[in-house]
């Protein structure tokens, strides 16, 4: 099926019928966070914005809400739009000797943490004067093989 997408949000296909197209928003819930066996574990996490250039300035050293492969929910005392791509950094305990069950490789470094990319999906304000957001994001890009450490993080007890 080949078409592309109007300004109607649909689908024109070679048989000339229109197919709705669903946004990322109703093809993502923030039930697949929450669902998802001990999601609401604390971890720590680092959230940026995704950029080529490194900008320690707006990292922001925080713990989640609710974490699974599917994606992060956490606040922040920044403002970041929906639809905003972020770069997450997870750190859980014994990643490297996790990550070494999983995969066969050896490295001279030990590391400590792993990355996400996610989009923004939803923002609220909380708080007093709307200072500190409540953020949902949908995981984007994750490496299998963390994909897989940070299942069996949350699936033990």
């Amino acid at each position: 099926m080949s078409g592309f997408i109007d300004s109607e949000n649909t689908v024109d296909t070679d048989e000339g019928s229109r197919i709705p197209v669903k946004s990322d928003a109703e093809l993502f819930s923030e039930k697949q966070i929450r669902s998802f066996p001990r999601s609401n574990k604390k971890v720590p996490i680092s959230v940026a914005p995704f950029s080529l250039k490194s900008d320690p300035g707006h990292n922001h050293d925080i713990q989640s809400l609710f974490i699974s492969p599917h994606g992060v929910e956490f606040q922040v005392p920044a403002d970041y739009k929906e639809g905003a791509l972020l770069k997450i950094e997870v750190t859980l305990p014994d990643f490297w000797t996790r990550k070494q069950r999983v995969v066969e490789y050896r490295r001279i470094d030990v590391p400590d943490t792993f990355r996400i990319l996610a989009k923004v999906i939803r923002v609220e304000d909380i708080g007093k004067r709307g200072k500190k957001k409540h953020i949902i994001a949908q995981t984007v890009n994750l490496d299998p093989s963390d994909e897989q450490v940070l299942r069996r993080y949350l699936e033990e007890g």
